[in-house]
């Protein structure tokens, strides 16, 4: 008996988001996006989500890591680096934990995972003190400082009296999760990067000083303000947060991706009488399968209050 053989095509029509959205009157806005695209049905929608950020007047965007899935490969950190040297405007990123803490596994490529950090920082920052985009600002970065001369990825910044900073922190444990042939060298970067964050956050928030207006800061890792994993690894971020949040009295907005739920809430609780820090507000950007990005507007009041518009490219399949 001949069997009949059925093909069965799969077609993905990415379809119109709503029209750019506006600027209200004395306000500016930025944007945020990151952990995507992971597969090539995510990449199908990359382009058109980076065509919106391009579609709207923004000051800058930011990039809170997990430019890829796998593999960790030098393309794979071009072709990013390609994208974001494409849009109109600033790019500001900083590392996740798929571009190098997880590039031991075989699926990601078997490589060392500190040596892909190092290639990384070379591609990725071709100009240490300068954003990405086709129109550039300068930024600090701590790789200017004495004894802190790697760490390009950590970025300052001003817009409009906020404070914007980035820091270094993934998932995967902040890279402390065991895997073939971890090394005590491995421990080093660890704690080495950990040092080096807590010190570009408390300077930062010395740099805001009393006159800032807000503090924005953007990193990877969902530092679990639930308590629900990882809490170890990350309780020096969550002091560090907290105390620095409580001295400054004014709007800090925190903004992160890892688990690709978006998500704006307040969740940071004070560790000394378990009230929450309502001057605190987190930002989960989406992530892979939804491919998207989150507009945030800054009004100029005092009060510096921030809203937030999630934008994600949809799609629907035939076959």
């Amino acid at each position: 008996m001949l069997l009949g053989v059925v093909t069965i095509a799969v077609v993905v029509r990415v379809t119109d988001l709503p029209p750019p959205t506006a600027n209200p009157p004395s306000t500016f806005a930025f944007g945020a996006f990151g952990d995507a695209p992971y597969d090539a049905l995510d990449t199908a929608r990359y382009r058109p989500m980076l065509a919106d950020i391009d579609a709207h007047d923004l000051a800058f965007s930011i990039h809170v890591g997990d430019i890829f899935w796998r593999p960790c490969s030098e393309e794979m950190y071009v072709r990013s680096r390609n994208w974001f040297n494409a849009l109109k405007r600033p790019v500001i990123y900083v590392p996740g934990d798929n571009e190098w803490a997880d590039c031991w596994t075989r699926q990601e490529g078997g490589f060392n995972p500190r040596d892909r950090l190092a290639l990384l920082r070379r591609i990725m920052y071709p100009q240490p003190g300068v954003s990405l985009g086709r129109s550039t600002i300068p930024i600090e970065t701590q790789s200017s400082e004495p004894g802190y001369g790697e760490f390009v990825e950590h970025a300052r910044w001003t817009h409009a009296g906020i404070v914007f900073a980035t820091i270094h922190v993934v998932g995967s444990g902040n890279f402390t999760e065991k895997f073939p042939g971890r090394v005590p060298a491995d421990d080093q970067e660890v704690a080495g990067r950990l040092t080096a964050s807590l010190a570009w956050l408390n300077k930062t928030f010395a740099r805001a000083g009393t006159d800032a207006r807000a503090v924005v800061v953007a990193f990877h890792v969902d530092p679990d303000f639930e308590g629900s994993h990882n809490r170890t690894a990350f309780k020096p971020l969550f002091d560090a947060f907290e105390d620095e949040a409580i001295r400054f009295g004014k709007p800090v907005l925190l903004i992160h991706g890892d688990t690709h739920e978006y998500r704006v809430d307040t969740p940071l609780q004070s560790r000394r009488d378990g009230r929450i820090l309502t001057n605190v507000t987190r930002l989960e950007v989406p992530g892979s399968p939804d491919v998207g990005w989150v507009r945030i507007v800054a009004t100029s009041a005092d009060a510096a209050m921030f809203t937030f518009e999630k934008r994600v490219i949809p799609f629907w399949k035939v076959w």
